[in-house]
Parts: C-alpha cells; structure tokens; sequence
C-alpha cells in the first residue's frame, strides 16, 4: 500500500526519511528520479543511506508507470519520494490514483518563492503544482512526522 507520495530534491535525507519510515511503518521505499535511475554511483550511495530492513527501488518515471500493477500488489507500506515538481506530475497523469502529495523539500534556485522552511518553488514548479491541484491531489509540505502540517493546495 502507498502510504506517503513525497517530492523531495535530496531523495533520501537521513533523519527525514528515518522519521517517516518509523512513523508510517515503511518497508518499502521507491526513488523516482530520471537522472538518479541511470547514475549507478547515485544509485550505490541511496542503497547506503536507506534504514536497515528496508527495500529500496530507483526508478525513471517510465520504469515506475511500467511497474506500478505490481506495486499496487505489494503487501507493504510503501513511500515514494520523486525528485521534483515535474517528475511527479508526469507520474500523476498517467497514474491518476495519488490523492495527496507531501512536498518535503525543494531547493531555492534563485528565482524561486519561499512557501515554507524547506519549499521554493520557481515559475515552472509552481504551473506543475497548479496542475496537481487541478487534478484534486490535495498538496501539503512537511518535513517530518512530527512537525506541523501545512496547506500547499490554498497558497497556490
């Protein structure tokens, strides 16, 4: 069962996804990410960096979609952190069973506008946040369990 769809630019970030994984009960954790899916250095240093005793896959957004009926088979808690704005949203058009997304961390790249802490979201991050929106994916950014949850869906 796909128990938290996250976008997070750091993809396994340790006390972060420690957190989750514990709170959530996570046995199972899928990368979405096209540039980490071909990077096999990328791909060794997240297998170091997962919790002990959990699965970790790293996908392309095509080799997810390709996989997802299996997915959706697995009798697991399951966490999928996609490495942005545009991964996800292309995922969620061709999957339209996500029904909310938790945005834990995008980096500032200049031209971007603070929605919180951890969340900077450019021209182009916020026209794919739109469109989730649209979809009726509710969208909310925490970075951890335990820290407030805050709306994303009415700032935007």
């Amino acid at each position: 069962m796909i128990k938290l769809v996250r976008i997070d630019h750091r993809l396994l970030h340790g006390q972060v996804v420690f957190s989750w994984t514990k709170t959530l009960g996570i046995s199972r954790i899928i990368i979405v990410d096209d540039i980490t899916a071909k990077d096999e250095m990328k791909k060794m240093s997240l297998g170091l960096s997962k919790p002990v005793g959990v699965t970790l896959n790293i996908f392309s957004v095509e080799g997810i979609l390709a996989r997802i009926s299996k997915v959706e088979q697995l009798k697991e808690n399951i966490m999928i952190i996609f490495g942005g704005t545009k991964s996800v949203l292309e995922f969620c058009q061709r999957y339209p069973k996500i029904e909310e997304i938790n945005y834990g961390g995008i980096a500032n790249k200049g031209s971007s506008k603070q929605y919180s802490s951890a969340i900077f979201l450019n021209e182009e991050e916020v026209e794919e946040t739109k469109k989730l929106k649209e979809m009726g994916i509710s969208l909310y950014m925490q970075q951890v369990p335990t820290s407030k949850r805050e709306d994303l869906t009415s700032k935007i």
